[in-house]
């Protein structure tokens, strides 16, 4: 106690109260809570140079210094706590969120456009910058979150030959951003997860608020009991669910709230930014129907998959974007038909140029 007393000393005098790190620790949690980040990141700093290998309190700096916008000197933390535990799916969430890091090697190569893609790309770009579409909403799509929904534990919807909508939605993503790259060079595209890892639902609205995107496209594979639905449907956020089916996908969804910490409720505050929202809200989900429309309209007249048209429903995962935001499900894994689709690469090559195009077509046209 005489050595770790004098270490305490040797780094400020106003620590002495603490008896080790995981003090230091807890007062420091305390601070974040109340949103008091310079005190937290403090009383951490004293903490990580006593206990240089506790894992748990440079997270807890990362957080700090994440809240108080030192991007930098959050990732160093972070990244402190994958040398002390590369298993800490948190902490590479925030690495990969933070440093936006490219993409990991494919495992198979994207196949490039072909000649006559390109020429039909091409084509339709023409047409586009030749269209002029009035009474829009305004919103030009510049930048683009794309997120590939489920991930590490939550595997989403599972097919019967054992294909894993977390696979099929993270290497869509992967194929639609490579081939947005060749599209269109200027525009710029963000991911909510580049690996096989657990994202909140929460974190991944906030990404695309963090980017401030144009556009937030969450990629989802539909799954029902009855193995004979099938086809592609895209949905928008609403209050209400504009049909039965629509709130079963929702539920299914929303589902992995369960598993996440429930959002702190202080009672008698009144949050001004929260009320504005609400005011903004309408606005963002009227556009996210609009851009609903022209997607799966685009869709339509690309895929072999039976067009099961636009939805609304109550989506956590879109509910607090502060951009126009879909929500994509590109066939069903449960029906086996279309699960054998959804495992050929061909098949994903073609549903990621059908998803890419109609980015671009929304570029264009302006929402």
């Amino acid at each position: 106690m005489i050595a770790l007393a004098t270490g305490l000393v040797s780094l400020n005098s106003r620590f002495l109260w603490a008896e080790s790190g995981f003090d230091l620790g807890l007062k420091g949690q305390e601070l974040l809570a109340q949103g008091k980040y310079d005190q937290a990141i403090e009383i951490l700093q004293a903490g990580v140079k006593l206990e240089p290998d506790n894992e748990w309190l440079w997270g807890l700096l990362g957080r700090a210094y994440f809240q108080k916008k030192e991007l930098r000197k959050s990732l160093d933390s972070f990244r402190q706590v994958l040398r002390l535990n590369p298993e800490d799916t948190y902490s590479r969430m925030m690495v990969d969120i933070i440093s936006q890091k490219p993409l990991p090697p494919k495992i198979e190569p994207i196949k490039p456009l072909t000649p006559l893609e390109k020429k039909a790309l091409e084509e339709e770009k023409q047409i586009l910058d030749r269209l002029q579409v009035e009474n829009t909403l305004g919103y030009r799509i510049q930048r683009v979150v794309l997120d590939p929904g489920h991930g590490g534990f939550d595997s989403g919807a599972v097919g019967l030959k054992g294909l894993q909508e977390k696979e099929v939605n993270l290497d869509l993503v992967k194929r639609t951003s490579q081939i947005l790259a060749q599209m269109d060079k200027d525009l710029k595209v963000f991911f909510t997860r580049t690996e096989d890892y657990f994202v909140p639902l929460s974190a991944r609205t906030t990404t695309a608020n963090q980017y401030s995107a144009d556009l937030f496209v969450s990629f989802h594979v539909n799954a029902n009991e009855n193995r004979k639905p099938r086809g592609m449907e895209t949905y928008f956020c609403s209050e209400r669910a504009s049909s039965k089916e629509a709130a079963r996908v929702a539920e299914f969804e929303n589902s992995v709230l369960k598993l996440e910490k429930n959002e702190l409720i202080q009672k008698g505050y009144v949050n001004i930014e929260e009320i504005l929202f609400l005011f903004e809200r309408k606005r963002y989900w009227e556009a996210g129907g609009e851009v609903a429309s022209l997607i799966q309209n685009n869709l339509k007249n690309r895929l072999p998959l039976k067009n099961r048209g636009v939805h609304s429903a109550n989506f956590y995962v879109l509910r607090r974007a502060k951009m126009p935001s879909i929500l994509l499900e590109m066939g069903f894994i449960s029906n086996p038909e279309e699960e054998k689709l959804l495992a050929q690469s061909d098949f994903r090559h073609k549903l990621a140029l059908s998803i890419a195009s109609s980015i671009v077509s929304l570029k264009k046209s302006r929402i």
